[in-house]
């Protein structure tokens, strides 16, 4: 009886440590893929800095491309694109960032930001929204009284 309990956890405790192995090559893999994301973010953020915008942009994207499911790429394109005034890729950027990270703070601002021209109902609500959570935010309240005078 103990023979086959003995067997029965080494079987188990097998199968368990071959699910969870993680090959060494895979390891280094991401590793790498992690710092260059964030060499690239790190070099698009210079970038934007020495005002070189377009270059900025295309680096971010290609932050992006390597990891679609970080929002820091996506929030420098944003910036970009709020600086641009090219407020439908603003509006798609904005919604990818919502998406992976619904209360971001700054993703809200953008999205806002994209519909300020087009949809004023829609800005507004995404600013009453971020009001109640920041009801300090001098930023929110100054789009919404822009949106209130128009």
């Amino acid at each position: 009886m103990k023979l086959r309990y003995f067997f029965v956890i080494t079987f188990i405790s097998f199968n368990i440590s071959f699910a969870y192995q993680v090959k060494p090559e895979n390891r280094v893999i991401e590793y790498n893929k992690k710092t260059e994301y964030k060499n690239l973010i790190n070099q698009a953020n210079k970038l934007a800095l020495n005002k070189n915008i377009e270059k900025s942009l295309e680096t971010a994207r290609k932050a992006y491309e390597l990891c679609p499911n970080k929002k820091e790429a996506l929030l420098i394109m944003a910036r970009v694109y709020n600086f641009k005034k090219d407020f439908l890729n603003l509006r798609k950027t904005a919604e990818k960032i919502v998406e992976i990270s619904p209360s971001n703070y700054l993703g809200n601002i953008y999205l806002a930001n994209s519909y300020m021209k087009s949809d004023r109902v829609k800005a507004k609500e995404i600013l009453t929204s971020l009001l109640k959570k920041h009801p300090q935010d001098a930023q929110i309240t100054a789009k919404l009284k822009v949106l209130n005078e128009i």
